[in-house]
């Protein structure tokens, strides 16, 4: 019977991890709450502006991301649901043409979001990259690379919670990569 007992504690600690709710900074749940996913205590708010809630993450977890670049990451809430994950990458011109990297993200963004398809368009020396997944999702990604200084900006970001904030400024929205 003390066996039993000590197999069944010994399983129960080992899933432990697996029943509660964590973070995963490669596959974020967008619209997820902040304290189903804070558990840990390892999102810290650094800001609030036009009702949303900035975070860095100071837990462990490293992204693809990490092994090219270093990257800032931001993680932005609306009303405690997570709303978009913000990287601003530092220029680099040793990655490549603007073709070749946009042919390395196509993969990996049409994986994340489950669309091949996307919109591009010119604003000054800013080509803007958008994804968009089917509606029942209402996940986005948008990505905008400066040909001449080689800064990169995306925005993985849930599309429903935008209308909790019907008068936000475009300035104010972290998805819109605005300067």
């Amino acid at each position: 019977m003390l066996k039993k007992n000590s197999m069944f504690i010994v399983c129960f600690i080992l899933a432990l991890p697996l029943l509660s709710y964590g973070f995963d900074c490669n596959k974020p749940d967008l619209g997820a709450k902040l304290e189903d996913i804070n558990k840990d205590g390892y999102f810290v708010k650094y800001m609030e502006k036009a009702g949303i809630s900035y975070y860095n993450y100071t837990g462990p977890c490293r992204m693809d991301i990490h092994n090219i670049h270093n990257p800032r990451i931001s993680y932005a809430f609306i009303e405690n649901q997570f709303y978009a994950r913000i990287i601003t990458l530092p220029p680099r011109d040793d990655l490549g043409s603007l073709e070749s990297r946009i042919k390395k993200m196509e993969g990996r963004v049409s994986e994340q979001i489950g669309s091949k398809a996307y919109e591009t368009k010119q604003e000054g020396d800013w080509t803007i990259f958008q994804w968009t997944s089917d509606k029942e999702k209402g996940i986005k990604f948008k990505l905008k690379l400066n040909k001449k200084t080689y800064d990169q900006k995306s925005a993985f970001y849930y599309e429903s919670l935008r209308s909790k904030l019907p008068n936000l400024k475009e300035a104010d929205d972290p998805a819109s990569l605005s300067d």
